[in-house]
């Protein structure tokens, strides 16, 4: 269904529409009581309501978002494409059947570096660049390795949609303060002085995803290396 297609329940004998505050339309009939401009239309502020859901997804690791793929990697083959739907790692990587562990390497020049040290048969390190994995020794059969990482968020879209991967009492505060936000940034462009709606949802927002981090942890986005780290072995032991 396209976004312009979504339509808000009709009102009832006394003139308030009847929602789910939970569902899309619910949300949008929220977020549109707040800006209260005839002119902001529901499709707008279903766009503003998903930014905010890629938004909060973007900010940390939400189990709901927890998924696993399997990737083939013929003879030979060091890497390979990540699914389309990787937001946030591969976090860890698995060598199948017997599931040993793949350690997973904070970028190309840690995996050039294991490339050097680390003995031949099975793959053994791994990292995650531009949407590729590439992994050390490359295998010399057939392998398949599983990986876990977090997928993108479902875009809201039809009416009876819910931002089923949102804590139920952040979904409605995080989303709906994030399109007030945008479309009083947009409304009060030419206002002049301080923008005043804009800055009062933009710290509910940030309140709301404060707490949705203080949940489940920060996400590092850039790969770090650990002082003391050594790509043949971890804190100084041997490969297994």
């Amino acid at each position: 269904m396209a976004l312009a297609e979504i339509t808000l329940p009709r009102a009832d004998v006394d003139g308030r529409r009847i929602a789910v505050t939970d569902t899309l339309a619910g949300l949008v009939t929220e977020v549109a009581g707040i800006v209260g401009d005839p002119d902001v239309s529901e499709a707008e502020i279903v766009r503003a309501l998903n930014r905010g859901l890629f938004a909060a997804a973007g900010a940390t690791r939400l189990p709901e978002l927890a998924a696993e793929a399997r990737l083939v990697f013929a003879p030979g083959q060091a890497d390979a494409m990540l699914p389309a739907d990787v937001q946030h790692g591969p976090t860890d990587a698995f060598l199948l059947p017997a599931s040993s562990r793949i350690r997973m390497l904070p970028g190309l020049a840690a995996l050039r570096r294991a490339a050097r040290c680390v003995p031949g048969g099975r793959v053994r390190c791994a990292a995650a660049v531009g949407g590729r994995i590439h992994v050390q020794p490359a295998p010399q059969t057939v392998v398949e390795i599983v990986i876990t990482y977090h997928r993108l968020p479902e875009s809201l879209v039809a009416a009876s949609d819910k931002p089923r991967c949102l804590p139920p009492h952040l979904a409605g505060p995080l989303l709906v303060a994030f399109a007030c936000r945008e479309l009083f940034e947009r409304l009060e462009e030419g206002a002049g002085g301080t923008k005043m709606q804009t800055a009062a949802y933009g710290k509910r927002f940030e309140a709301a995803l404060a707490e949705l981090i203080a949940l489940h942890g920060l996400v590092q986005e850039e790969p770090v290396e650990v002082a003391g780290f050594s790509p043949c072995g971890g804190f100084g032991e041997q490969w297994p």
